[in-house]
């Protein structure tokens, strides 16, 4: 897998018949304008990057070995259990770092239909200070879930969902590409194994960077939401045809939301940060189908699922993709992605564009096909 280069991103959402609330093109450009004044800011390159967070302030892909029970993880993956692991790396003038690490499975659809199962990484605060760990603690990795080609191409462009996120809104998870030797230490000989993947940024680092705080609840009030942050998600959803998230619960016994993590504004909204894409249509994953419940037979199929409490924020969510337009188009043309699965998502991005650029396409799939009741 060659080198890939993240890019950055700002948030909104809104379904089901009814009067359509709008706002004039005036009315979007201040909103949008206006999210850095609630501490939204617009772009992850306008902040000063925390010190302590060097992990994701460098878009270079990074070279690690991780040493672990691998045989045993998988195996018992449906444990979770922590177990034992290294993690070493070379810093900058080359010295080799090694970092004691707790490892253990993670995810949901995934830890059954994935041979190398996502992954949580969990390091001892005080062994990171001075490391390129530094501030981190729990972190999620996305592995390669089957090492074959397309498997190859899933995770290089979920790894780009998450740029285009970056790049529509700061309230997002930062990501890093890392290329990886995986050393199994539970066979009769020590094996090792090299695949790509990705780090994911947590949400207490991401609430930090924002000015947000974490919020661990079952359920979110709907009025609880930010509205304006709550338009953009829902229409980032529909642009890259996921319908597997929700955006007041949780799967039964988890905290709340599904795919998707809550954090709250200083007066006290939540905000969603999105995780999670491989159901998405952009990808289109082999296993991926959308619930059976829903109108659709196939993820390529767009279905708004945003809710109609949030309509009044869909014009300014409509002007904040127009405006980033060029970044997206950029992202996707250059993942390291095979020329036919580019050419498929460069084709479902312009698809997108077309629809919400057309006033009666947009009112039929989007403002009119909302979830819920308009307030």
């Amino acid at each position: 897998m060659t080198a890939l280069h993240p890019t950055p991103v700002t948030p909104l959402q809104g379904n089901s018949a009814g009067t359509v609330l709008g706002s004039s093109p005036a009315a979007a450009a201040l909103a949008i304008i206006a999210l850095p004044l609630l501490g939204f800011p617009q772009t992850v390159s306008s902040q000063t990057e925390p010190a302590h967070t060097p992990l994701f302030a460098d878009e270079t892909p990074l070279a690690l070995t991780i040493e672990g029970p691998f045989r045993t993880l998988s195996r018992e993956r449906r444990e979770r259990n922590e177990l034992e692991g290294l993690v070493r790396y070379k810093d900058s003038d080359g010295t080799e770092v090694t970092l004691d690490v707790q490892i253990r499975t993670r995810g949901n659809s995934r830890m059954d239909i994935c041979t190398y199962p996502p992954l949580r990484l969990n390091f001892r605060r005080r062994q990171v200070e001075g490391t390129v760990f530094a501030g981190q603690d729990r972190i999620k990795l996305v592995t390669l879930c089957k090492d074959t080609d397309s498997y190859r191409d899933y995770l290089a462009f979920e790894y780009e969902i998450y740029r285009i996120y970056n790049a529509l809104s700061d309230i997002s998870y930062r990501v890093r590409w890392a290329d990886i030797e995986y050393v199994r230490t539970d066979g009769r000989r020590r094996t090792s194994e090299h695949r790509p993947g990705f780090l994911i940024e947590e949400d207490t680092e991401a609430a930090a960077r924002t000015g947000l705080e974490t919020w661990d609840v079952e359920r979110v009030d709907l009025r609880t939401l930010e509205p304006r942050t709550m338009a953009l998600l829902g229409l980032f959803h529909f642009f890259i045809g996921n319908t597997d998230w929700a955006g007041t619960s949780g799967r039964p016994g988890d905290r709340c939301c599904h795919n998707g993590d809550v954090l709250r504004t200083p007066t006290g909204q939540a905000v969603l940060i999105p995780y999670d894409f491989d159901q998405a249509g952009l990808i289109n994953t082999e296993y991926a189908k959308p619930a059976a419940s829903l109108p659709i037979r196939s993820v390529r199929q767009r279905l708004y699922r945003g809710y109609c409490r949030f309509n009044n924020g869909l014009d300014a969510a409509v002007e904040r993709f127009n405006s980033t337009r060029a970044e997206i188009e950029s992202i996707v043309a250059e993942a390291q992605v095979s020329a036919n699965m580019r050419r498929r998502a460069q084709r479902y991005v312009e698809a997108f564009y077309e629809l919400i650029d057309d006033p009666d396409e947009r009112l039929e799939q989007i403002d009119l096909a909302c979830r819920g009741q308009t307030p």
